[in-house]
């Protein structure tokens, strides 16, 4: 618990916490030969999940450093560019299933494929996902839930 709740306390995150604090407990598993188990572990856990949790931390401003357009496309409306879905109401809408379907490929450049195996679905299945789901927010979005 201890792991967990520094974990938790980090990531601010129920799922984030629950990856950080099952990471470190792999991270223990592996490196088993090499810790001094003369004593408790827990200072051990404890300071990998607070590194793992800060590795987090890193890679997602750094991804977002690196997804950040320098400014609009040429050619591009300003006052388009203003106008945006609320991304985060519409896509608690969808299933988790159809929100991972669309959005691991569109962020993390996953494949069906793999989608599929982390789902532990077929590639069909995530397939049909995904066709739902840009369905539900195409259905969304003609509904007015467009801000601008």
């Amino acid at each position: 618990m201890p792991v967990y709740r520094l974990a938790l306390a980090l990531t601010n995150d129920l799922a984030d916490a629950d990856d950080v604090a099952q990471e470190a407990f792999v991270r223990l598993w592996r490196f088993r030969d090499t810790i001094d188990w003369s004593g408790p572990p827990i200072g051990w856990l404890l300071v990998t999940a607070r590194r793992l949790a800060n590795d987090r931390f890193r890679r997602l401003a750094r991804d977002l450093r690196l997804r950040r357009p320098p400014g609009p496309p040429p050619g591009v409306d300003p006052a388009t560019i203003e106008r945006f879905v609320d991304l985060r109401a519409v896509l608690h809408r969808l299933t988790a299933t159809e929100r991972a379907a669309i959005l691991l490929p569109a962020v993390e450049g996953w494949s069906t494929e793999q989608v599929a195996a982390a789902l532990g679905v077929s590639a069909g299945a995530v397939r049909a996902a995904a066709s739902r789901g840009r369905a539900k927010l195409g259905d969304l979005a003609g509904r007015g839930n467009v801000v601008g």
